[in-house]
């Protein structure tokens, strides 16, 4: 009894196991070098944020306040001119001190609807110029702390992209 053989292909365009063996090293190189986190804060288009070691990152942002050569905003919106921030020998800046006051309450109630503290609520992150003096910064922190903010963060540039 004579045996049927098989016959197979004689022109293969390319072999799929070296097709999936290249596919699944792709993946794999794609998938390591993806950040995963992401950008939590935009960076302000003409600010210099100073540069820092730190790997920290905030847990949530619900406020941005960004103090730049030329003005204080807070959430983008132009509240006072760094100027007169300067000029001013007190530490509260008041316009900016009533729109914390605002959103601070907003922030109070938005918590206790969801059942949370209201002490708890309310995070903001501060990017300053790091060609801004200390003045500034100082009474920019100290207004947010008379607001009720106390879970202050800076926003800073990672050395080196945050390898070392």
């Amino acid at each position: 009894m004579a045996r049927k053989m098989r016959q197979y292909a004689k022109d293969v365009p390319f072999s799929l196991t070296s097709m999936m063996d290249m596919m699944t090293i792709i993946l794999v190189f794609m998938i390591k070098n993806i950040d995963a986190e992401g950008q939590l804060v935009t960076q302000a288009e003409n600010l210099i944020l100073p540069v820092s070691t730190s790997k920290v990152q905030p847990k949530e942002v619900s406020l941005t306040v960004v103090v730049d050569a030329n003005y204080v905003l807070v959430d983008n919106a132009k509240i006072i001119t760094t100027e007169e921030v300067l000029a001013q020998q007190e530490l509260l800046l008041t316009k900016v001190d009533s729109v914390l006051q605002e959103r601070r309450k907003a922030e109070q109630e938005h918590a206790l609807a969801a059942g949370l503290p209201a002490d708890e609520a309310g995070n903001i992150v501060v990017q300053i110029d790091k060609n801004i003096p200390y003045d500034a910064m100082y009474k920019v922190m100290a207004t947010c702390g008379f607001a009720g903010y106390t879970n202050i963060a800076f926003a800073v540039m990672m050395k080196n992209g945050g390898e070392e």
